[in-house]
């Protein structure tokens, strides 16, 4: 066989052998195209992924994200999800009402219905008699929230009362430790609102970190408050009863301002909505709706979905204020969560206004994941989405970080570049692409064939 007979099949091997998937899966497209700037080069590299990555993914996960090189080939890299915060639990105490008595003169000092006893480290409590009225003639409540250890105070109290379905109740409150001297804290309100599923609720009273074991709570606007006949004294357990992570990841934070609900629809409750777009289905921990000026106390309905082409779905009912005295701004608490979303719609309760749209936000707190890929390849470096059909593209962390390495590995940083459509061509012959290789490889094979027969008869 002559040497330009061989080169000739090492040719055709060669091209049938050549071009393997490099950016996807066979029969996979990314509609989606993103560049990677390298701030600070290191063997390993951060890219903090942000939202809008979510809203480009097509997969649950973010498995259809690819990071690939100039030249196409894939990129071995990881999805690190943020550490969550130490697991905690609540610890329920019930607290003990005191009515208090009348109020004193101006500039006198409020009379106790109760004493205490110190002996050592015990404190011993006793009612007095003769000095407390009746709850309905009290003009506010002397609460003892019990003993707790210096590690784990109360962080908030739970009021429950028997009293009329609607009202909005304001008071006062301080605390002190030993009933003598006090601490002035604000104020804070209670609320209620019946509702066609339910009463609408708002019980619960932050407290300060210095708040002591008595708190003093005073009802600051005449008429009839709410009769309350219990109260909850929640804190968390100690640090050394729970499992222990260390560090913890700050959420990422997003204030979002609102689109009007489409006034085409057909009930009256849609078309006063509100939504908010988080610009992509985000691993949410947090809502809270803030208004930007004024009083305003809205009873609402949350609904929720992950994307626009999904329906809605109950996420629960809220009351959230606002509480404007000179100076003294109240907000309701946030509503904790832990689910997915990429669209919240807030339906106010029909017997109330709508909603101002300039005045309203929705503040989310949701954890991004962040991809850890190895710096090799040729750069320019881009991250692909939008595959309905690819599989996960992300390695294991410890598959690309050995385990027990990462305290020291150097790792670089990364930004991501705005997003671009994929264009059809590019789509074309990512379609393509499979068959043609099939093609060739064939073509190969078919001339490899032909090559050797040829050389078989010019050997005889």
């Amino acid at each position: 066989m002559r040497r330009s007979d061989w080169l000739s099949v090492a040719a055709i091997v060669c091209a049938a052998q050549a071009g393997p998937a490099r950016a996807d899966d066979a029969g996979a497209t990314f509609r989606w195209r993103a560049p990677i700037e390298v701030l600070r080069a290191a063997p390993f590299m951060h890219l903090d992924l942000p939202a809008s990555a979510y809203a480009h993914s097509l997969q649950p996960d973010l498995r259809d994200l690819r990071i690939v090189d100039a030249l196409g080939e894939r990129v071995p890299f990881a999805l690190r999800m943020p550490r969550t915060p130490q697991v905690t639990a609540d610890l329920e105490r019930a607290a003990v009402l005191y009515p208090l008595p009348a109020r004193p003169a101006p500039g006198g000092e409020w009379p106790s219905p109760i004493e205490i006893t110190v002996a050592g480290d015990q404190i011993s409590v006793r009612r007095l008699d003769g000095v407390t009225p009746g709850p309905a003639g009290s003009p506010g409540w002397l609460i003892d929230l019990g003993e707790h250890a210096s590690r784990s105070p109360p962080h908030t109290l739970r009021l429950a009362w028997s009293g009329p379905p609607d009202f909005t109740a304001r008071f006062d409150f301080e605390t002190s430790d030993d009933l003598r001297t006090w601490r002035r804290h604000g104020r804070g309100s209670v609320m209620a609102l019946a509702s066609a599923s339910g009463s609408l609720t708002q019980p619960s009273l932050p407290l300060p970190g210095s708040a002591g074991r008595f708190l003093r709570l005073v009802w600051t606007e005449a008429g009839a408050p709410p009769q309350l006949r219990g109260a909850t004294a929640i804190s968390t357990a100690p640090g050394d009863e729970m499992p222990v992570i260390a560090g913890e990841d700050p959420p990422d934070e997003f204030v979002l301002s609102p689109a009007p609900a489409d006034p085409n629809m057909l009930d009256e409750s849609s078309r006063r909505a509100l939504i908010f777009d988080l610009g992509g289905a985000l691993p949410v921990r947090q809502l809270d709706l803030r208004f930007t000026a004024g009083t305003v106390v809205a009873p609402v309905r949350l609904e929720a979905r992950a994307r626009a082409s999904e329906p809605w779905g109950a996420l629960g009912e809220q009351v959230f204020y606002r509480i404007e005295q000179g100076a003294d701004i109240r907000t309701s608490p946030p509503l904790a969560l832990q689910t997915t979303l990429g669209q919240v719609r807030v339906v106010p309760d029909p017997r109330t206004p709508a909603l101002d749209p300039a005045n309203t936000k929705l503040v989310v707190h949701a954890r991004l994941a962040t991809a850890v890929f190895a710096l090799r390849g040729e750069p320019p470096f881009t991250l692909y989405a939008g595959s309905s059909t690819a599989s996960p593209g992300a390695l294991p962390e410890v598959a690309l970080i050995p385990e027990g390495e990462e305290d020291r590995v150097m790792f670089g940083a990364a930004t991501l570049g705005p997003w671009i459509e994929v264009d059809d061509t590019t789509r074309r012959w990512s379609i393509l692409r499979p068959w043609i290789l099939w093609a060739v490889l064939l073509a190969g094979v078919g001339g490899l064939a032909w090559m050797v027969r040829r050389l078989i008869r010019g050997s005889r």
